[in-house]
């Protein structure tokens, strides 16, 4: 997905909100906007948010005078989000189809967006969503796809939400008896998920985890570790969650299916569903032809 005009404002936007939130002052809050809007100036539309996003929070990074402002954040998203994994397996186990219920789950769980917004009660809006329908749903195609599978990539996106992903992949694993790696971020940015979190969450006794070797949040392909780029090459299918994940995927020729919480309106807009939807869609919607 390219960057939109709409995109640009919403980079300010996000760096005054990051800026604020972690106390820093006015005048540093200037410099970080005039950092931002020297890179804009030069930033290709042809790019993808995720991109911009790299350089907004290496920005913050460099003024609050810590690699990872989101820690204590994240600890706590993974903390809650542990704290339900009995009650929500429970769910899915007895569900009429556990299966989908877990793939639903996974798909709530990415509500945990400190990039997008700071307040929300995990618990009340995970179970809001399991209530909600798909806006968008290509469950056969996926079906299909998992049959046909024998390597499967899951792509993570943020701390906290791989609990709800980590619920899922046993139920992948347990239905399709596939080889799944899961990825994280190579570094810490904003709340996304990094060897830590995963770590922290237990997924190491599930699944192989892998870095991508960069920090953007996002999967920007052509800065991604030979590693994990050899994972991704002999994938069979990719699983992919988040908005950023599919801003920087969605036009990859691969077989990429997209879980995600839709929560801009530039997204929505590409997409084609309304705001706060949630997806579950190949990116053969979204290939150019």
């Amino acid at each position: 997905m390219k960057t939109y005009l709409d995109c640009i404002p919403c980079f300010f936007k996000q760096a005054l909100r990051a800026s604020r939130m972690f106390g820093v002052d006015e005048n540093l809050q200037k410099r970080i906007i005039n950092d931002i809007a020297r890179e804009v100036v030069r930033f290709p539309l042809s790019c993808s948010p995720p991109e911009m996003g790299r350089i907004i929070y290496a920005s913050i990074r460099k003024y609050t005078d810590t690699n990872d402002p989101y820690k204590s954040l994240k600890e706590e998203s993974n903390k809650i989000a542990l704290s339900l994994y009995e009650e929500l397996s429970k769910i899915v186990k007895n569900a009429h189809d556990p299966f989908f219920t877990a793939l639903k789950l996974a798909v709530a769980g990415n509500l945990i967006d400190y990039g997008v917004v700071q307040d929300f009660d995990i618990k009340k809006e995970i179970f809001d969503l399991l209530e909600k329908d798909f806006a968008l749903l290509d469950y056969d195609e996926f079906k299909d796809s998992l049959n046909k599978a024998n390597n499967i990539l899951y792509l993570a996106d943020n701390a906290g939400e791989i609990v709800f992903d980590h619920i899922f992949i046993k139920s992948l694993k347990e239905k399709t008896g596939k080889d799944i790696t899961l990825a994280v971020r190579g570094a810490p940015i904003i709340n996304d998920a990094t060897m830590d979190d995963a770590l922290f969450c237990g997924i190491q006794h599930t699944v192989p985890i892998v870095q991508n070797g960069y920090d953007a949040p996002g999967t920007i392909l052509p800065h991604c570790s030979k590693e994990f780029l050899n994972i991704y090459n002999k994938s069979d299918m990719v699983i992919s969650k988040g908005q950023g994940n599919f801003e920087s995927l969605s036009e990859k020729d691969k077989n990429i299916f997209f879980l995600f919480k839709v929560k801009c309106r530039c997204v929505a807009d590409h997409v084609g569903v309304a705001l706060g939807n949630i997806v579950m869609v190949s990116n053969k919607r979204y290939i150019k032809k």
